[in-house]
């Protein structure tokens, strides 16, 4: 068992090194990683800085211009802080993006190991699984979804996870095809380890990194489907704010008050940007096919 140990390839101990290095000389990426940091404290400590009045209707304050006394980002139609707005939307889009993307690897990835593993009629009816759900638009998917198991934070997440769970597992599946052929799994079954011991110890170690570049970009996308679906009126429902139903609301403003709309757009904007440049930082890092 000790010759087997030492055949299972195992990561660099410079790698975390390695990807610092990266960052710093990647100032594109470096940004990125500064910008999202910053958004995530802020969404973190956002029920510390943004006021319990927050989406308390202030008549007097409504519609004033960004940079005026006391609103960074001037106020909304019924008078409400859009800064402190946007600062609890970034929780919901950042909960929303992170905790769908993690449960659908949960899901995905043991069932795209399984079908590449054992192949046969296992394999055949999950990817034919797979392929019914691909075949269906992504957002038509998610909003019909949502609109049968009902609205809210937690339904949205559900959604997504529905909808997700089948790219992690099309991916885990590839690589797992590729890996189980390599001579330390091979040697592996020879001594007598248990399936379950080869998937857990010595597969899924090596389909770690595309799965980690995978979840990193489909936050972007999870995080792009929640604000659509809250544009819609399937989402988070007022007075809570999410980014998208701010954009929404703010149309019938479009030119009486462009702030409305242009600040949440921005913010997702920016930060689909920032999440795929990290995801492309990670695949250029991670990837040893991509190393010179």
């Amino acid at each position: 068992m000790s010759s087997l140990a030492v055949a299972v390839p195992r990561a660099a101990p410079s790698t975390q090194r390695h990807a610092a290095r990266a960052l710093i000389r990647d100032r594109w990426a470096l940004v990125a990683v500064t910008f999202l940091t910053v958004v995530i404290l802020a969404a973190v400590l956002a029920p510390l800085l943004v006021p319990d009045t927050v989406n308390n209707p202030d008549f007097r304050a409504r519609l004033k211009p960004p940079l005026t006394a006391d609103h960074l980002l001037g106020t909304d139609q019924l008078g409400r802080d859009v800064f402190d707005r946007m600062l609890l939307g970034a929780r919901v889009s950042l909960t929303v993006g992170f905790v769908a993307v993690f449960l659908s690897a949960v899901i995905g990835v043991p069932i795209g190991m399984l079908a590449g593993y054992f192949g046969g009629w296992l394999d055949l009816v999950l990817m034919r699984l797979a392929d019914v759900q691909l075949s269906f638009p992504f957002i038509l998917l998610a909003l019909t979804i949502n609109a049968i198991i009902g609205l809210g934070l937690q339904n949205i997440i559900i959604t997504l996870v529905i909808v997700g769970w089948v790219e992690y597992a099309r991916i885990a599946r590839g690589e797992i095809l590729v890996t189980r052929e390599r001579e330390f799994v091979q040697a592996a079954t020879l001594v007598g380890c248990s399936h379950a011991r080869i998937l857990a110890r010595h597969l899924f170690p090596n389909i770690v990194t595309p799965l980690i570049v995978i979840g990193t970009l489909q936050v972007a996308r999870f995080i792009i489907a929640e604000a659509s679906i809250s544009f819609l009126g399937f989402g988070v429902q007022p007075p809570t704010p999410a980014w998208g139903s701010m954009v929404s609301e703010g149309l019938d403003y479009i030119f009486a008050a462009w702030w409305l709309i242009t600040f949440p757009g921005l913010a997702l904007a920016l930060v689909a940007l920032a999440v795929n440049a990290t995801g492309d930082w990670l695949r250029d890092t991670l990837d040893p096919r991509l190393k010179r």
